[in-house]
């Protein structure tokens, strides 16, 4: 599974706009080196008109941020200067660089963890954990991941060459 050649990516984005009637899914090749099968994609609504899919992790959101948008999500000491997160509608203008990952993750693309035992919906995945070891009822619970509206499964089976017509997906 390689990317699309950059002299390529063009032609096979006209043709796959042509082909279908909507903007191809773009996803950076180098995000889906962990996945065999399929991954999980959200389109990225960062302001400025990124046209990429980000795999709805946290490491690849992080990877993301710091690749197309120039952030470094590794700064978390105290005296880390706050930023604004820029995705379209938001209204957090106080966030440390090393938070905006798990902001976009749980704010934007809407990702929970459910309670299989009870139903509560969780923000984080620590926070299912401490959950289910503090609810006594819940203690033998699985935890369901709930992916939000807007994301979307891509079989890497159907990819070849770098695209998949039948997806509608480019990887640059």
């Amino acid at each position: 599974m390689n990317p699309v050649r950059s002299s390529d990516k063009s032609m096979v984005q006209d043709m796959l706009l042509e082909v279908n009637g909507v903007n191809p899914i773009l996803i950076a090749w180098d995000a889906l080196h962990e996945h065999d099968t399929e991954v999980r994609v959200h389109p990225c609504d960062w302001k400025g008109g990124c046209r990429m899919h980000i795999p709805v992790e946290l490491k690849q959101v992080s990877k993301h941020l710091k690749q197309h948008h120039g952030i470094n999500t590794s700064a978390t000491s105290g005296d880390t200067q706050k930023i604004t997160c820029l995705w379209t509608g938001c209204l957090d203008t106080h966030t440390k660089p090393g938070n905006l990952s798990r902001h976009v993750l749980t704010q934007h693309l809407g990702v929970r963890w459910i309670c299989s035992k009870c139903g509560s919906s969780l923000s984080r995945e620590d926070a299912f954990r401490r959950h289910s070891l503090e609810s006594s009822s819940c203690q033998s619970a699985e935890v369901v991941v709930d992916y939000g509206d807007g994301s979307r499964v891509i079989d890497l089976v159907y990819i070849n060459g770098g695209w998949s017509a039948s997806q509608n997906v480019i990887l640059i």
